[in-house]
């Protein structure tokens, strides 16, 4: 990519690669607030963001400039955060919020009701399984 025009290009493309991130982890840090998890899964949803973040971005960059790493770039991609949160972050924040909250009982309701499909089935197996036949009683003379 060469020439002010192709750098030009890449420094809007990235900023808006940077938007989309702000987006991504607004909508992450809701749907952390909404579902009300434990320390330890946090620490895995945490690590599984940040490896889609990565290569979200690493992938955009490919995508955008052929992987080359340049200050602008770099900028750009701050910049597209810090625009984010500082403009439609506020506008964007009960949208999101309600999309979380939804998703949140969508996936409360799928657990719920695949624990009790489970449960079901063990009954079910408890149910079928052969029972042993009581022992005779003892006879004392």
């Amino acid at each position: 990519m060469t020439g002010l025009l192709g750098q030009i290009e890449a420094f809007i493309l990235t900023l808006v690669l940077g938007l989309l991130t702000g987006t991504i982890f607004h909508f992450y840090q809701e749907l952390i607030r909404a579902a009300r998890v434990s320390r330890y899964v946090l620490y895995l949803l945490d690590f599984s963001l940040w490896i889609i973040i990565i290569a979200l971005v690493f992938l955009g960059m490919l995508f955008i400039n052929q992987g080359e790493m340049r200050i602008y770039v770099l900028v750009a991609l701050v910049l597209g955060i810090i625009i984010y949160y500082r403009r439609f972050a506020s506008r964007l924040d009960a949208a999101i919020s309600h999309l979380a909250g939804v998703i949140v009982a969508v996936v409360t309701a799928i657990v719920r009701n695949i624990k009790k499909a489970l449960l079901w089935a063990k009954n079910i197996m408890a149910k079928l399984k052969p029972h042993p036949k009581d022992p005779p009683a003892d006879l004392e003379d």
